[in-house]
C-alpha cells in the first residue's frame, strides 16, 4: 500500500478524538516533562542574567603593599584600565569609608590608626561581564606594588561554579525525565494500539506493510508531543509574565528580565522539538512492540 501523509494525519487526529482520555494522559505527561525542563533551563538563564548584571557594575580594587609608590601605581592602573575611571584611595580615606559603612558601630574603631589599612587603586568598570572583569583584574595584578586584586570575585565565582554544576544537573534531569516520559507515554499508547488491534489485523491481512500501519501512530505521537510541549511553552510564558517584574523589583535590577533572555527562541524550539521527539519515540515503542509480537 502506498504511503499517504495527509491520510495518515487525518487518521491520527481521528484516533486522538476517539480516545480523549489516553490523548489527555499522553499530552499531560509530556507537558509536565517539558515544563519542568523548560522551567529549570529558564531559571538557569535568568540566574546567568542576574549574575551578569551584578558583575556588570564592577569596581576592581588593587590593594598595594606597604611602602608602594601610590602615584606610580595609579599611573600604571590608568594605562591598563583602558580609559576607565581610576581613583586613588589612601589609608586614611579607606578608614573614613570603613567608619561610614559601619555607622553607629564605627565607635569600635576609635584609636585605630589609618596605617592598619592598605592604600589601594580602584578601577570602576561598569557594563562588563564577569569574564571581562576577571581578565581586567588579571591585567591590574601587574600594577607596581600590587599585593591583591579584588572585584568581588570570591562570591561571584562561587555562583558561577554553582550555575555550571546546575547545568550538568539539568542535563541529568532532562535525560531522566525523557526516559520516564517515553516509558509512561509508550504504555499509555499501547492501550490505544490494543484497542485498534482489529483494525491493524485487517490492514495486515490485505497486505499493509509495517510502515503503513505504524505511520498514523507515529504521527499521533508527534502531535501529542507538540501539544504537550506547546502547552508547556505557553505556561512558561505566562509564568514569566507574572514573576519577572516581581523578581526584578525584589533584586533591585534596573533592566528587566526580558522574555527573549530567559526564554530564548532556541530554548522554545528545543522544548517543542523535544516534546515531539518524546511523542515519536513513545509511539514507536508502543506500536513496535505490538507489531513484533509473534
Amino acid at each position: 500500500m502506498a504511503l499517504r501523509p495527509l491520510s495518515f494525519v487525518r487518521r491520527a487526529l481521528e484516533a486522538m478524538v476517539r480516545g480523549p482520555f489516553m490523548t489527555a494522559v499522553a499530552v499531560g505527561t509530556i507537558f509536565v516533562a517539558t515544563f519542568v525542563t523548560g522551567l529549570f533551563a529558564a531559571s538557569l538563564s535568568g540566574a546567568e542574567r542576574l549574575l551578569g548584571a551584578w558583575a556588570g557594575d564592577v569596581q576592581i580594587a588593587v590593594y598595594l603593599a606597604p611602602g608602594a609608590d601610590l602615584g606610580a601605581a595609579a599611573r600604571a592602573a590608568e594605562a591598563l584600565a583602558g580609559g576607565r575611571e581610576v581613583e586613588v584611595v589612601t589609608p586614611s580615606e579607606a578608614l573614613r569609608r570603613l567608619k561610614a559603612s559601619l555607622g553607629p558601630e564605627a565607635a569600635a574603631l576609635e584609636g585605630v590608626g589609618a596605617e592598619v589599612l592598605p592604600a589601594s587603586v580602584e578601577v570602576r568598570a561598569p557594563g562588563i561581564s564577569l569574564q571581562e572583569a576577571r581578565a581586567l583584574a588579571g591585567k591590574l595584578a601587574a600594577v607596581p606594588g600590587a599585593r591583591d586584586v579584588d572585584f568581588g570575585n570570591a562570591w561571584l565565582e562561587k555562583v558561577e561554579l554553582l550555575l555550571s554544576r546546575l547545568r550538568w544537573a539539568g542535563l541529568v534531569l532532562f535525560a531522566a525525565l525523557a526516559l520516564g516520559t517515553a516509558v509512561l507515554v509508550s504504555n499509555t499508547l499501547r492501550l490505544g494500539v490494543f484497542a485498534r488491534r482489529d483494525e491493524i489485523e485487517i490492514m495486515k491481512l490485505v497486505g499493509a506493510t509495517d510502515a503503513y500501519v505504524e505511520a498514523p501512530f507515529l504521527i499521533e505521537g508527534v502531535l501529542q508531543g507538540l501539544a504537550g510541549s506547546g502547552l508547556a511553552v505557553v505556561a512558561l510564558y505566562a509564568l514569566h509574565a507574572i514573576l519577572a517584574p516581581r523578581l526584578v523589583s525584589a533584586v533591585g535590577l534596573a533592566a528587566p528580565l526580558l522574555r527573549a533572555q530567559v526564554l530564548p527562541p532556541a530554548l522554545v524550539l528545543g522544548l517543542l522539538g523535544g516534546g515531539a521527539a518524546l511523542g515519536l519515540v513513545a509511539s514507536a515503542l508502543a506500536v513496535g512492540r505490538y507489531l513484533r509480537k509473534p
